[in-house]
């Protein structure tokens, strides 16, 4: 946030899940409140709420079982009130796919797909973790669909007039590009741009948590190891 706090800004767009994985999700909800965001629903933040956090099996749904039992009642309903999708003019913010708000887009079909589901020019998502941009121009038998990766200190997309884009600005809990940066995205819509940002965090202060409230060490790991 101090970096975010560099550039201007006048909304914050919050791409779901915020929890999962660590054990500050009551603190995570406290300071996206704070900040005013507008949000959509992941699916952590989806099992939390259902009966799917008693039922789950593995480290990620004891994990969120634990932060549920740590969540305040305040938070509890401010995650709950989240919808699956946000749109805007122009603009539609999902947590997975406009197709599916759990599918995973990470190539160019499942992009090219997504497009389709929707008539948006642009489109936030996250879920996959991974901070980049799909952008798409119609061609003769449909989209010519290119990516650009989000791997630099700062990287920006420009949008032409006639295309449209899929913009992920990644994880800030978790990235899994192999750059262990946090990443958020500035969205300039009359400049056509997008300025994507990758900030070094605190990762030392991750793992002692981590390991005070006995999460698997994995976790801290992939920090160290962006992926």
């Amino acid at each position: 946030l101090e970096h975010a706090r560099r550039h201007e800004f006048e909304r914050v767009l919050f791409l779901g899940d915020a929890v999962g994985y660590y054990p500050d999700g009551d603190a995570v909800i406290d300071r996206l409140r704070a900040l005013g965001a507008e949000g959509v629903m992941g699916n952590h933040d989806a099992w939390m709420l259902t009966q799917d956090v008693l039922e789950g099996e593995g480290y990620v749904f004891e994990i969120l079982r634990w932060q549920s039992e740590h969540l305040s009642e305040e938070n509890r309903a401010w995650l709950a009130a989240l919808p699956w999708t946000r749109e805007g003019e122009g603009w539609l913010a999902v947590h997975g796919s406009p197709c599916d708000p759990f599918l995973y887009v990470d190539d160019l079909d499942l992009a090219r797909a997504a497009f389709g589901c929707t008539s948006a020019r642009w489109i936030f998502h996250g879920h996959t973790h991974l901070a980049g941009a799909f952008t798409a121009l119609d061609g003769p038998k449909g989209p010519w669909v290119r990516y650009k990766p989000f791997t630099e200190p700062e990287n920006l997309l420009k949008v032409g007039p006639k295309a449209r884009a899929m913009v992920n600005p990644g994880s800030v809990g978790q990235p899994r590009d192999g750059v262990p940066l946090a990443g958020y995205a500035v969205w300039d819509e009359d400049a056509g741009t997008v300025r994507a940002y990758r900030v070094a965090f605190d990762i030392e202060a991750v793992a002692r948590r981590v390991e005070e409230v006995g999460f698997p060490p994995a976790l801290h790991q992939r920090l160290k190891k962006g992926r």
